[in-house]
């Protein structure tokens, strides 16, 4: 009894967030602060994603934050496949030391390259507010996730498979691609999907390297708390809207989630 009792718990604790968002981007300024608070919006109507969608500018940030999002975590997840295969299959001098440089890369705080990154782009080369800044800037976070990701997945296939492909004819790449990827794409679409979703709902970095026409989601979101009030409802209503991605790639994918999520744990 215990145990469904944990289990619904936790199912509210995460279902009911995501309950009052949709609620509240259905619901006028009133019936937000209404007192007792409605459970469910009286009147819904879809003026608030509308209004944030054109009215601030939701489908411009929402378009950016896509193209970002999915560059990104393309280059990213073949750079680090590239990578993992490397690390996995050759005896190099420095093997070792590269793949710690990387992954720990990803252990220092984002906060830490704030500044450096801050003069290097904006006032080096002149790239502020431009996405491809962002592109190069969220590679140095989601590449060492997505190496660390794919290099136990490479670990995990038997050498026995190269031997066999080298007796084929293939080659290094060949067999990478014709032999590897295959066994380990599930691992390829998780390392995929967390770049993704890292550079989808990025904050720091968007909020002082981008200003107007490269703002992100995250950054668009900010700029519905002005000083004449909070609007609210189309913040819930862009909420709503930013979580869509995220969702649809999941259920799309959702049958390499759990053999990538467990590969390379054996």
């Amino acid at each position: 009894m215990l145990i469904y009792i944990v289990v619904v718990f936790i199912m509210f604790a995460y279902i009911f967030p995501l309950y009052w968002l949709i609620t509240t981007s259905l619901k006028s300024y009133m019936e937000i602060y209404a007192n007792p608070p409605y459970w469910y919006p009286p009147n819904p109507s879809p003026q608030y994603y509308l209004e944030a969608l054109y009215k601030f500018f939701g489908l411009k940030y929402l378009v950016n934050s896509l193209i970002v999002a999915s560059v990104n975590a393309a280059i990213a997840t073949i750079t680090s496949l590239l990578a993992g295969y490397a690390v996995s299959r050759f005896q190099f001098k420095g093997r070792d030391t590269l793949f710690f440089s990387f992954v720990s890369m990803r252990m220092a705080p984002p906060a830490v390259f704030a500044v450096a990154y801050y003069y290097i782009f904006c006032v080096t080369l002149g790239m502020k507010d431009q996405l491809p800044t962002l592109i190069i800037v969220y590679l140095v976070f989601n590449i060492p996730i997505a190496i660390w990701l794919l290099l136990s997945a490479e670990e995990n296939i038997p050498r026995d498979l190269d031997y066999a492909a080298r007796l084929e004819g293939y080659g290094p790449i060949s067999t990478l691609f014709k032999v590897h990827v295959p066994i380990i794409k599930g691992t390829i679409v998780i390392a995929y999907i967390l770049t993704f979703l890292f550079a989808f709902n990025e904050y720091l970095f968007a909020s002082f390297l981008t200003s107007t026409e490269a703002r992100t989601i995250p950054t668009g979101l900010q700029g519905m708390v002005t000083v004449a009030g909070v609007y609210w409802s189309q913040m819930a209503a862009l909420g709503v809207i930013s979580a869509l991605p995220g969702i649809v790639i999941a259920l799309i994918t959702r049958r390499y989630l759990v053999t990538g999520l467990t590969m390379g744990m054996a």
